[in-house]
């Protein structure tokens, strides 16, 4: 049913647990009945022998272009070899449960007459606070609103019909491209209750990457300039993606009043926290 990308990036001087990680997080999809195939993309500038040996013998698909490509780039050249109906982005640091696209499956089947854009689950660690497992004592299902680029899963008509990841970016703001995008066509995002997997976090941004955060912050607001505003999260005008009015009013009280930035920063994490359950499905 699900087809998965891992994407994958690799030096010569990263710590050996970087490309230990990937092949953890591979290996746990294999505990996945719903996993129907798996391909691990490798964007690093040359491909990696003992990563393709470890790949094949567990019957996962290890890509190389010849090349060293974006993050952006990886995703969509890994889509390009999957073919189920489902496919899954997911980074090489992120690890499932047995029971983890078991929760996709079911959300998928029970919400059927959902305008489903993308499917993410609760995360162990994350930038956004919608996401963060550990603010949460009841998960829901709910209208997410926005998206880290961590693990997504996408019927993969919509995923083409929206052209991909956009490579105008290196790694930053791709996945708030994708929710606009995601809002234009009138799609969803909704964060699965039941789907929590763990997160490492940013193992390979510590150690330098083929990101360039400052460049990413430039194009996207050159690209979006509407969606600037001073304070909080990525100065991002988050009330352009939240459903719930009192959520929007709360948001908009926030940006209104307070000079102290960091202060507003902590009352929006605050605000961003009430998501599933303010915006919970109830049908």
């Amino acid at each position: 049913m699900f087809g998965v990308v891992i994407n994958y990036f690799g030096t010569k001087n990263y710590p050996p647990s970087v490309k230990q990680s990937a092949k953890f997080a591979a290996s746990l999809l294999k505990n996945c009945q719903e996993v129907t195939s798996i391909v691990l993309s490798d964007g690093s500038s040359e491909l990696d022998t003992d990563l393709k040996n470890y790949c094949e013998s567990l019957n996962i698909k290890y890509i190389h272009s010849g090349a060293k490509m974006s993050f952006a780039e990886a995703y969509n050249y890994g889509v390009s070899h999957l073919r189920e109906d489902w496919i899954v982005l997911m980074a090489s640091d992120i690890y499932v449960s047995r029971d983890t696209f078991t929760a996709f499956r079911k959300f998928i089947e029970n919400y059927s007459d959902l305008n489903i854009g993308c499917l993410i689950p609760y995360l162990t660690r994350c930038d956004l606070p919608i996401q963060q497992a550990s603010q949460y004592s009841r998960k829901y299902d709910c209208y997410a609103s926005l998206m880290t680029l961590n693990m997504n899963i996408f019927k993969k008509d919509v995923f083409a019909t929206l052209g991909g990841l956009s490579t105008r970016y290196s790694g930053n703001f791709n996945d708030i491209d994708m929710a606009l995008k995601l809002k234009k066509n009138n799609l969803d995002i909704f964060l699965v209750g039941d789907a929590y997997v763990v997160h490492y976090g940013s193992l390979t941004l510590r150690h330098g990457s083929n990101v360039d955060a400052k460049l990413d912050y430039q194009q996207f607001y050159s690209d979006y300039p509407e969606m600037y505003l001073s304070g909080g999260v990525w100065n991002l005008r988050i009330n352009h993606f939240l459903r719930n009015p009192i959520l929007k009013f709360l948001y908009r009280l926030n940006a209104r009043f307070g000079r102290n930035p960091k202060k507003k920063s902590s009352r929006l994490d605050w605000v961003l926290r009430l998501v599933p359950k303010l915006q919970k499905i109830t049908n």
